[in-house]
């Protein structure tokens, strides 16, 4: 097939196409919503939307004059996140949780690489969760966030059964890699220009082509595919089939910054596509035996919001534009809102609540990983704290001493899966407390360098800032060791449920309220000047020394495949 397709128009292909066309009828207010397949047209494009909406301006998706609350009256919103091992709902009035359940879920694995969720499990843990709250019945919205990049067919209505056509095949999911390749080479660079960066193999588009050519029944049974857990929950409350456009950016289908489906791609993979509507725009409304199976008012607005990377980054930083903020749970990643997309190497731009926020983020594969297997395994397993009080009694770089954090490959400064750990300048008077310096410092190097690609700095302006949350950041400790290491100011953040604080935003915004704020600030830790200098020193060291031993780690790789081969022939 010609890759050369009119990328201005997306095709609506065959009976899929006709069928999810359809509106599902499921509006218990009477008003227009949008259904699947709903096309919001302009010169040829579909419209992402991701601009934020003023009340009354007659745009499909703004909030009824019914949605909206009367003046001082409480806010209260159920939120909706769908992870991978759980759901958590709550009642959030403003930024504030009032109240928060969870119910775990399951992940399968039927072959090698393979992830799937079953979407019956997502609803009936949303049920759970959600029957859980006390103060349910006193919401005036819905609004949903969760994992991103999921196929999710279904067919049919909501009333229908679960409407699943298969389990859902998750983003994690490598089975197409075949598909990945042929796709790649059909649509060239060009995609990867459209995506804002070039599709890897766990694409949504390689994925549905995966479907067609091993499970071509499937396929042909599918009306219309999900994108994630969220459109999952959206779907079975309102019947409407939608994607924000977070989401859609992460999919390998969208042109990002032109806000449309990119046609070449739906045009070789034939896929049913949703409706695109802005997270800040109501997607569709609480059906009756929904409202009784949530204990909510029927009819009440059901928002998608943005997807959960950009849903956790509106619960730290709100409103808030190039104000920089680093999480540090087992992996970790830097992130910032920007006015525009503004792609550059190694950064994943993604289209936030509205047309002027886009969040441009840099993952880091290891960064409490790194603390976790240090102590465990360095150290004689000695518990958090006392890796901690270790941590803070040293100046490793002050010793010449570094750590290379990269024990999970790295993506920076180029993507390399075979980057290992390295401990460097020990010498036998290195004690315990050094190392466990040098792996909190080695960290830190990791955040300084990626934050000066996220967020650069105009030369002779003092750095911005930098907010930090995750499990990492409880350590007053490492705090001050990535503010010393950053030469940044660093404030450490509540991030208690930053995703559902984000999706509440979207939601607030949808009923013509005021976006969150951003998180609470728990405590500030400034550089210290007298350290500044190793520390810039020792971050030179370990950008060569990662450079140069490239070739020894692809190699050592090679030696542990052999190795394998020989033990398991």
């Amino acid at each position: 097939m010609d890759a050369q397709v009119d990328c201005c128009r997306v095709p609506r292909h065959g009976a899929h196409a006709q069928r999810s066309a359809q509106p599902s009828g499921n509006d218990p207010r009477g008003d227009s919503v949008p259904h699947a397949r709903e096309w919001a047209e302009q010169d040829g494009h579909q419209q992402l939307r991701p601009g934020r909406h003023q009340l009354g301006s007659g745009d499909r998706g703004s909030a009824a004059a019914g949605d909206r609350p009367n003046p001082g009256e409480p806010v209260r919103i159920l939120a909706v996140d769908v992870g991978t091992t759980s759901a958590k709902a709550a009642v959030v009035d403003g930024g504030a949780i009032i109240e928060v359940a969870e119910a775990p879920l399951g992940l399968t694995h039927p072959h090698p690489g393979w992830a799937e969720q079953s979407p019956a499990d997502w609803w009936a843990a949303v049920v759970s969760a959600t029957r859980a709250l006390r103060s349910v019945g006193d919401v005036v919205a819905v609004v949903a966030t969760g994992q991103m990049q999921d196929l999710v067919p279904v067919r049919g209505a909501p009333g229908d059964g679960d409407g699943a056509v298969r389990p859902a095949i998750l983003y994690s999911d490598q089975r197409a890699v075949a598909e990945h390749s042929a796709l790649a080479a059909l649509l060239g660079t060009a995609w990867g220009d459209a995506a804002l960066a070039q599709p890897d193999s766990t694409n949504v588009a390689a994925k549905w082509k995966w479907l067609v050519d091993h499970e071509p029944a499937n396929a042909a049974a599918t009306d219309v595919v999900l994108l994630g857990a969220a459109a999952y929950v959206v779907w079975r409350a309102t019947g409407a089939a939608t994607c924000d456009p977070t989401v859609a950016a992460t999919t390998g289908l969208a042109d990002v910054v032109a806000n449309s489906w990119w046609g070449p791609v739906v045009a070789a993979t034939g896929i049913p596509l949703p409706s695109i509507v802005g997270a800040t725009e109501v997607a569709g409304y609480v059906s009756p035996a929904v409202a009784a199976e949530l204990g909510v008012r029927a009819g009440l607005p059901v928002v998608h919001a943005c997807g959960d990377a950009v849903a956790t980054s509106i619960g730290v930083l709100g409103d808030e534009i190039d104000s920089p903020y680093a999480y540090l749970g087992t992996s970790g990643w830097v992130g910032v809102f920007r006015p525009r997309a503004e792609p550059r190497p190694g950064v994943i731009v993604l289209p936030g609540p509205s047309a002027d926020r886009w969040l441009s983020v840099m993952p880091i594969a290891t960064a409490g990983g790194a603390a976790d297997w240090a102590r465990e395994t360095l150290l004689g397993d000695v518990d958090i704290s006392t890796f901690d009080r270790l941590a803070a009694g040293a100046f490793a770089a002050g010793e010449g001493v570094g750590f290379l954090s990269q024990l999970d490959g790295t993506r920076f400064p180029l993507p390399d899966p075979f980057a290992c750990g390295v401990l460097i300048g020990a010498r036998r008077s290195t004690g315990r407390a050094v190392v466990a310096a040098a792996v909190y410092e080695g960290v830190a190097q990791v955040l300084a360098a990626i934050a000066d690609v996220v967020v650069p700095q105009p030369a002779g302006t003092d750095r911005a800032g930098l907010a930090v949350c995750g499990g990492g950041a409880r350590s007053d400790v490492w705090c001050q060791v990535i503010a010393d290491v950053t030469g940044r100011t660093v404030r450490r953040v509540s991030d208690d449920h930053a995703s559902l604080r984000g999706a509440a935003s979207c939601a607030l915004v949808a009923l013509g309220g005021a976006p969150v704020g951003a998180a609470t600030t728990l405590a500030v830790f400034g550089p210290r000047a007298d350290r500044r200098r190793a520390h810039v020193a020792m971050g030179g060291v370990l950008t060569g020394l990662a450079g140069s031993l490239a070739p020894q780690f692809a190699e050592l790789a090679r030696i542990r495949a052999v190795q394998s081969e020989n033990v398991h022939p």
